[in-house]
């Protein structure tokens, strides 16, 4: 590998408002990035009856990912709050079209869209 190697682009941002947790994904979501999602979901204060994760700005999403909205799928059904995903792209939604997660997981489309 040469030195010029610059990782793909990754923001996540969290934000509590009432009710209601939000952590939006940016740019490429993979198994280097993951612990950067793990951490802002830990910094969301508890007591949320919503949490929401917006993946419309997500260009790509790794089979982890996966892994972890299911995780958080089941702890919200344990805790007792709903989790929302807002729909990512075309290109990277189609994951989760072809693996049925739509039977699983609560998504909707971007306010935006």
């Amino acid at each position: 590998m040469s030195g010029n190697y610059e990782a793909p682009h990754f923001d996540v941002e969290a934000d509590r408002r009432g009710a209601v947790a939000t952590v939006a994904l940016a740019g490429e979501f993979d198994i280097a990035t993951a612990p950067r999602f793990e951490a802002a979901l830990a910094s969301l204060e508890p007591g949320y009856e919503q949490l929401v994760i917006d993946l419309s700005r997500c260009t790509f999403f790794a089979s982890n990912g996966i892994t972890t909205l299911l995780d958080l799928n089941t702890r919200a059904q344990r805790e007792g709050f709903s989790l929302v995903v807002v729909k990512a792209p075309p290109d990277v939604q189609r994951i989760f079209d072809l693996t049925s997660l739509d039977d699983t997981l609560t998504f909707k489309e971007h306010p935006g869209a």
